[in-house]
């Protein structure tokens, strides 16, 4: 139940009901902004509405598909090994170019280390550059965008085939597992650096569906591990990130005032909006952008929204609704409330049924389903973002979805090994 699209909700209904009954004092000492959550009881029903109307979208999704689509080509026979291990491979240099052309650029563009700016503490500063002074030719710096859905394939498929994987020799799977090991730390750490956490966020959520999908447990227990691995990353992306640039009093205030203000804090935001005492779309920003937040086409260099332009327009917006200017994230039924209002929920029964078709995908072992559900279940979890992340990245997973597709429709696996869904 836990990894259904019913489940994915867990995280964001735990952050409503914990806004709700937060403590108003030490909120309003770590976020240092008033408390406008506290017992909002018009805050808690709107958002349970949301919810209650995705639920609907969610129930009214059971149906066969209606098209359904099968490349047939000549294929070259592969065994398991090489199957798996030839895209890894693939992968793993796609990463490594795209390490490489960060630090290129970053030291041509600006004259700096990247790697010194990150152990110095000022990670900010790489997140600042980037897009702005650094920019990398034909959209290439948005690879590990493009990379993640290829991941999520690949587990799906290593954690699927381990039956046909006992088959190989201690050495193959050895190699085998070490190169996922490989590609996995290089992904985390490379995104560390680069202070993207939406990405690592989605990776992890997504890693921790699949492999719960295909492993029986405690999934509580599962969920604990997960959220202790977040809350680590969290933290020590914060250090890196605002240790040598902002002034703190001790490290609770760094790290606890920022974890509340990216969770909590949105929250806030959110009961606001729906006061009509807050409003990004008021302050400049597109309605479009929180409905279908298609930033751009990827690895090109054509964009359709600014994104540092709206977030200066939000925390302006935020600090003159008397907020902590530097925090603007309104949850996503507060994105969506400040585009269409009271239609909110029916946008919500949409993704619902989106959802539900992704997951049926999923579990049937199809291409589209094992790449698209884990971002959609990272998206849900991360409905504390006002932005719909989804729809944000989808663009980037349909290219992983091609190169996949491309990769399935001319290699097979030597004996036709098969998913028993």
């Amino acid at each position: 139940m836990i990894l259904s699209p019913y489940g994915a909700t867990l995280f964001p209904l735990l952050l409503l009901f914990m806004s709700f009954i937060f403590p108003p004092s030490l909120y309003e000492h770590y976020v240092n902004e008033p408390d406008y959550m506290f017992l909002n009881f018009k805050m808690l029903a709107f958002g349970l509405l949301c919810v209650f109307f995705y639920y609907i979208g969610i129930s009214i999704s059971n149906y066969r598909p209606i098209f359904n689509f099968r490349l047939t080509k000549k294929k070259i026979k592969l065994s398991i090994f090489s199957y798996l291990g030839l895209i890894l491979v693939i992968v793993i240099l796609l990463q490594l170019l795209s390490i490489f052309l960060v630090f290129v650029y970053f030291y041509k563009a600006v004259y700096l280390n990247l790697l010194e700016i990150f152990i110095s503490g000022k990670g900010q500063l790489i997140k600042d550059y980037l897009g702005t002074e650094v920019r990398i030719p034909f959209g290439l710096g948005a690879l590990p965008s493009f990379i993640i859905g290829i991941k999520f394939w690949l587990l799906y498929k290593w954690y699927a085939f381990q039956a046909e994987l006992s088959h190989l020799s201690k050495g193959e799977y050895f190699k085998l597992r070490i190169i996922i090991l490989l590609s996995i730390t290089l992904f985390i750490i490379s995104n560390i650096i680069l202070v993207n956490r939406p990405l690592l966020m989605i990776f992890l959520l997504g890693w921790f569906l699949i492999y719960s999908y295909f492993n029986k447990g405690s999934i509580f227990r599962r969920i604990v591990k997960l959220s202790i691995i977040i809350v680590l990353i969290f933290i020590i992306v914060q250090i890196f990130r605002s240790a040598g640039v902002d002034s703190y009093e001790n490290f609770d205030e760094l790290v606890l005032g920022r974890l509340l203000g990216y969770t909590i804090a949105d929250f806030n935001r959110f009961a606001l909006m729906i006061e009509g005492k807050l409003s990004y779309v008021d302050a400049g920003i597109s309605r479009i952008f929180y409905i279908l937040p298609v930033l751009k086409i990827p690895l090109t260099n054509v964009a359709f929204f600014d994104l540092r332009e709206y977030a200066s327009l939000a925390l302006s917006a935020v600090g003159n609704a008397g907020l902590n200017s530097s925090l603007n994230m309104a949850t996503l039924f507060g994105g969506i409330y400040q585009s269409i209002g009271m239609a909110t929920p029916l946008y919500f029964t949409v993704l619902g049924f989106i959802g539900n078709r992704l997951y049926i995908s999923f579990k049937n072992g199809k291409t589209f389903g094992i790449i698209f559900y884990p971002l959609f279940y990272a998206s849900v979890a991360l409905w504390m973002i006002d932005v719909n992340i989804f729809f944000m990245y989808f663009l980037y997973f349909f290219y992983s979805f091609i190169f996949v597709v491309l990769y399935e429709a001319f290699v097979n696996i030597k004996g036709g090994c098969r998913l028993n869904e």
